[in-house]
């Protein structure tokens, strides 16, 4: 009996193999695009820390430089006792979502003329203790006084 030509077979789909291996990328795709969203949400929180301690640090700058020369006390070249500022979250229970230690240094450049002003913001975060903002600025005697 003569042998009878075999009509090739159309290959229309993929392999087991082809598809495992698709898989196997796609997924180690998949945990890379994870790892960076928990990456992006820490550092966007730690971004909303900072942003929030900036803010604290210059409206307590502004606080101080609106004294008169007169009530604006040196407190011979060390900080102040912290005063603690808590970030509230408005939900279903209020919430505080972080406290900031606050303190400021205030002292003499020129005698009568000049006062530096510092505001040192510190807080901690987790795995990242001692996080801080410092604000300087200087505050001139327009009053004379």
């Amino acid at each position: 009996m003569p042998a009878t030509p075999r009509t090739p077979r159309a290959r229309g789909g993929f392999t087991l193999v082809e598809v495992s291996i698709a898989i196997g990328i796609f997924a180690i795709g998949m945990l890379g695009l994870s790892a960076m969203q928990l990456h992006a949400l820490r550092s966007g929180g730690s971004g909303r820390h900072q942003t929030q301690a900036a803010a604290i640090a210059q409206s307590r700058m502004e606080q101080l430089e609106r004294l008169r020369w007169t009530d604006l006390t040196t407190t011979a070249g060390a900080f102040t006792a912290p005063v603690t500022v808590t970030n509230v979250v408005q939900s279903d229970t209020t919430e505080a979502e972080m406290a900031y230690a606050v303190s400021w240094r205030i002292t003499d450049v020129q005698a009568g003329w000049t006062r530096s002003i510092d505001v040192r913001v510190v807080w901690d975060e987790p795995q990242r203790p001692g996080r801080s903002v410092v604000l300087s600025g200087l505050r001139f005697n327009r009053e004379a006084l």
